[in-house]
């Protein structure tokens, strides 16, 4: 009984002492992240994912993705610009 709850010990105090990583914390920092390219959207206007990943248009809008962002950029003649990754 005793090996039993020292092996519960060592794991508990391992998940403790070492961060938890998700796929998100493993995804680049804003500050790292470059402007969207959004000439590879031209051909593909509103024909995008659902993913999630925010981007803060410097219209004050929050936008899903790049391919959304990039298609609302080009259908409105360039009227606003990439702000940052995030929710506005």
């Amino acid at each position: 009984m005793s090996f039993f709850l020292t092996w519960i010990k060592a794991i508990f105090i391992t998940v403790l002492a070492f961060p938890h990583y998700s796929e998100t914390s493993l995804y680049p920092s804003p500050e790292d992240r470059k402007m969207p390219n959004c000439d590879v959207y031209i051909h593909q206007l509103h024909f995008c994912t659902r993913e999630m990943d925010p981007i803060c248009a410097t219209n004050g809008q929050t936008y899903s993705n790049t391919c959304v962002f990039c298609s609302e950029q080009f259908e409105s003649g360039g009227a606003f610009k990439f702000g940052y990754y995030g929710r506005c």
